[in-house]
């Protein structure tokens, strides 16, 4: 897996193209970690869980009473949107699997419905929150985040900055939680690190997606070109919080 990650991180860098990177082995990877309370139904009964990780192809449900897989699953967001049609999603049950230390189980649930039904759907809207880009959520794409929590400065308007933490770093962009709202559009200069083991490194990006969350702000930043260094810095920090930040 992590072979594939830097062979990723190049050709994104490049633009390349890898066929030997197929989209079932990307799929696994385009995980965001999250922490959504949503309503579940199966076989005529409702139950309450929580999506803790969502993708462009499903999610992870945490619950305490599983479906089977095969199970066709229903799944509600309650918290009212403005622009949504489609407040309930039905998925398909890919797997289910117990966690050993207590009675979690954590199901793994594939999107049964069309890209236009997903598209008016509070699935786009969140996903948006987390950082993908609007025009590129129902596209197959590389992309390769990994759930952290590393310090950033993040430089706007050339002098000014703030310090916010990083929640999810990829291959093409970052999302920061801070409490400073910086505008879509506006050039940023992000100051990542130093965390555990790793350096200091320096990206520049383009903020994309800007959402209120309580008293802070969370900002989606899309990378532009990226130095050797900081591509080797980049991939660094991924192997390192793949092996180590990536648990259930």
């Amino acid at each position: 897996m992590l072979k594939k990650l830097f062979q990723g991180l190049k050709a994104l860098r490049k633009g390349d193209q890898d066929p030997d990177w197929e989209f079932d082995e990307r799929r696994e990877l385009v995980r965001m970690r999250c922490h959504y309370d949503v309503e579940y139904r199966f076989k005529d009964k409702r139950h309450k869980g929580i999506i803790v990780d969502m993708s462009l192809g499903g999610m992870k449900l945490r619950c305490f009473q599983p479906p089977a897989v095969g199970d066709t699953v229903e799944i509600t967001y309650e918290v009212p949107a403005v622009n949504i049609q489609n407040q309930t999603v039905p998925c398909k049950v890919q797997w289910v699997r117990a966690r050993d230390r207590d009675f979690v189980q954590f199901v793994g649930l594939a999107y049964d419905a069309t890209d236009e039904v997903l598209r008016n759907s509070w699935v786009k809207m969140l996903l948006k929150q987390l950082g993908f880009r609007p025009d590129k959520i129902f596209q197959r794409r590389k992309y390769v985040r990994a759930e952290c929590f590393v310090p950033v400065r993040v430089v706007y308007e050339r002098v000014k900055s703030f310090d916010g933490r990083l929640y999810n770093l990829g291959a093409r962009g970052a999302l920061i939680e801070g409490q400073t709202p910086v505008e879509q559009g506006e050039f940023v200069e992000l100051h990542i690190g130093p965390f555990e083991e790793l350096p200091h490194f320096e990206v520049s990006g383009t903020v994309v997606q800007k959402t209120n969350q309580h008293k802070n702000v969370l900002l989606g930043v899309e990378f532009g070109e990226l130095s050797d260094r900081a591509t080797q810095n980049l991939g660094q920090y991924m192997r390192h919080l793949l092996l180590n930040h990536w648990e259930a």
